[in-house]
């Protein structure tokens, strides 16, 4: 009997302790032995990469920073970052043939790019650890390399500043990556608007013409925009796959008006014309 009751205070006491511990935040953390690729190429086009681990881009110099505008985007609380400056990764390349941008390739087929401007701007980030709030759910997608918005900078609120999972960071030029695009966007005002709603939230997971991720669907084999019953398809399925409750957290319907879908669609249905007239 004496051994029972000896059982159930050591119980009742191991769960009083459990019950007042602080409340632990997520820790996503990789490893320090993943592997990341930064490519670069010389003045006569001849590229070349190089292998980094966390340990070496945290001996860039490391910190850690809170940001309010990833916890608005993914509706989050006081999610904290380990981060290391884009602005220092750069300054390790001499780059020799006008890369302006840098193309962010992912290990879930995302693909993200940033003007280096706009790191130079916003003071842009690279997070190698990312710590959740207590309760907050992780979507498969949101590991490290992630770009960070650091507090007290304020770019446009846009699916591109929270690139995550990055593998690979490659200096490209925007006048090559967006050129095909850009030429289509010039059928018309509609479509010029529509390209830069598609390259700045769409373009990362629905690829087209060889540029962008091939994580979702391409939309043009989907849905039929020259008909009205394939923009009504199209616009169901935006909502009901990137509304704010979705259980993946792609929460794109935060960034773009149902006006600026309806550019989106008179881009598609652009340059579905221009590959017909071509076949």
């Amino acid at each position: 009997m004496r051994q029972i009751i000896c059982g159930l205070l050591i119980f009742f006491v191991t769960i009083g302790f459990s019950a007042c511990a602080p409340k632990q935040k997520k820790v996503v953390d990789p490893g320090s032995e993943r592997i990341y690729r930064i490519t670069v190429s010389d003045r006569f086009g001849r590229i070349s990469s190089e292998f980094w681990t966390i340990d070496k881009l945290e001996k860039l110099g490391v910190k850690t920073i809170f940001s309010s505008y990833f916890d608005r985007a993914m509706k989050y609380d006081d999610a904290e970052f380990k981060v290391v400056s884009l602005l220092k990764i750069i300054s390790q390349f001499e780059l020799k043939s006008g890369e302006d941008a840098i193309l962010l390739n992912c290990f879930d087929d995302y693909q993200g790019i940033l003007p280096i401007s706009d790191a130079l701007k916003y003071d842009l980030q690279l997070a190698t650890k990312i710590e959740l709030g207590f309760g907050s759910s992780k979507p498969d997608w949101l590991n490290p390399l992630l770009v960070v918005v650091s507090d007290g900078k304020e770019p446009p609120f846009a699916e591109r500043f929270l690139t995550a999972n990055i593998r690979e960071l490659k200096f490209v030029r925007l006048s090559d990556y967006y050129g095909p695009l850009r030429k289509i966007a010039k059928d018309s005002k509609e479509a010029s608007q529509g390209f830069e709603v598609y390259k700045n939230n769409c373009l990362f997971c629905h690829s087209l013409k060889g540029r962008g991720g091939n994580k979702g669907a391409r939309l043009l084999q989907v849905y039929e925009f020259a008909k009205e019953t394939g923009q009504q398809k199209f616009l169901n399925n935006f909502k009901n796959s990137h509304h704010k409750d979705n259980a993946d957290k792609q929460n794109v319907e935060q960034f773009v008006t149902r006006d600026q879908l309806q550019r989106v669609m008179d881009f598609l249905l652009a340059l579905k014309r221009s590959e017909e007239k071509k076949s």
